[in-house]
């Protein structure tokens, strides 16, 4: 699929955007994050949807938590808007190495250490400043 927009102009790329989703991109998107886009959509237009047993799971999961009162204050994180549940375990590979952090009530644990921040986690594995949330995929 990907040959197909490969030796597109970009123009002609962004008449495929608008016909794909009805209206112009952001202004300086890349070429790159044009074609992987349309590509994506593409294939999310030609899929029937999820699978019998994977809806199955997810009807399954929402019957048991229906609404989020149910859970108390005290098993979710909120980052950026999003609530993450204690327990879930954020992964991120950089530099070929897998890192697994799990969220705690009030915080973090990455490799048996206590962090109060994805930031000061993000920044022990990269060495250099990051916003863990981003870093991690929870915020954009």
């Amino acid at each position: 699929m990907k040959d197909k927009y490969e030796n597109i102009t970009r123009e002609k790329l962004l008449d495929a955007w608008i016909k794909m989703f009805g209206k112009a991109p952001a202004q300086g998107l890349s070429r790159s994050f044009l074609i992987k886009h349309l590509i994506y959509q593409e294939q999310v237009n030609k899929s029937k949807g999820l699978s019998t047993s994977s809806q199955r799971l997810i009807n399954k999961l929402i019957s048991k938590y229906s609404t989020a009162s149910e859970l108390k204050d005290s098993d979710v994180q909120v980052l950026n808007g999003f609530s993450i549940q204690a327990g879930t375990k954020l992964i991120r590979e950089f530099r070929g190495e897998k890192h697994e952090v799990t969220t705690l009530e009030k915080g973090f644990e990455y490799r048996g250490r206590f962090y109060k921040s994805l930031s000061a986690i993000a920044n022990e594995i990269t060495g250099t400043r990051w916003n863990g949330k981003v870093f991690f995929g929870v915020a954009k």
